[in-house]
């Protein structure tokens, strides 16, 4: 496949698009408004001294409700999947990237987890496993948390059994933004102030 001479650079993925395209093949992202981009190479001080171009970042984003930001030509939030084709992009902030780790604590404080990767999946047969072996309402994967930026969002991962956030059932294929010192409920939900003994209760924290 010869490599295109001209063509459009897509804000979400990256990768290289036929210059007529009005949507991104690989992810379908919107392309209207992209400008086509010539290949220079041949010319290009980079290309003389084998150095990679130094790609530019988007300075424009779409701020979903959920608080992501997405590429100004998303046409969905790449974190809940809602529309925001008729979200404005504004200009991105520029500030210091912050490392910040949060942790989920059980109850009764016997176990915990750091969460300071992208993605933690918590359930009978993964993170706090040995945990949640007895918590026979918990299922094997039960649910995701997704950090964003410094936002930590939380889905469940169940078809039959639930999660709750502050006692809330979270629904099905939603990803709930997680506040310091919120309450997870894996499996049960308080009842008349009482726990259940085979579900699993967990706060959320920033450390």
């Amino acid at each position: 496949m010869m490599p295109l001479s001209k063509y459009k650079i897509c804000p979400e993925c990256g990768k290289q698009n036929p210059p007529s395209l009005f949507e991104c093949k690989y992810c379908e992202t919107d392309l209207t408004g992209v400008k086509v981009v010539e290949d220079t190479a041949e010319k290009s001080p980079a290309a003389e001294t084998n150095q990679a171009p130094v790609s530019v970042k988007t300075e424009l984003v779409r701020i979903c409700e959920c608080g992501a930001e997405n590429a100004p030509q998303a046409r969905k939030c790449k974190v809940c999947g809602e529309d925001i084709s008729d979200i404005r992009p504004v200009q991105a902030e520029k500030h210091e990237t912050k490392v910040l780790s949060y942790e989920l604590k059980s109850l009764d404080e016997t176990c915990s987890v750091t969460i300071d990767k992208p993605l933690v999946v918590i359930g009978r047969e993964a993170e706090l496993k040995e945990y949640l072996q007895a918590k026979v309402y918990v299922s094997r994967q039960h649910a995701k948390l997704t950090v964003v930026g410094d936002k930590v969002f939380i889905e469940n991962l169940s078809h039959t059994n639930k999660t709750f956030l502050n006692n809330e059932e979270i629904p099905q294929d939603v990803s709930a933004l997680l506040q310091n010192g919120d309450e997870i409920g894996l499996g049960g939900k308080v009842v008349q102030g009482n726990r259940q003994e085979k579900a699993a209760y967990f706060v959320f924290g920033v450390k």
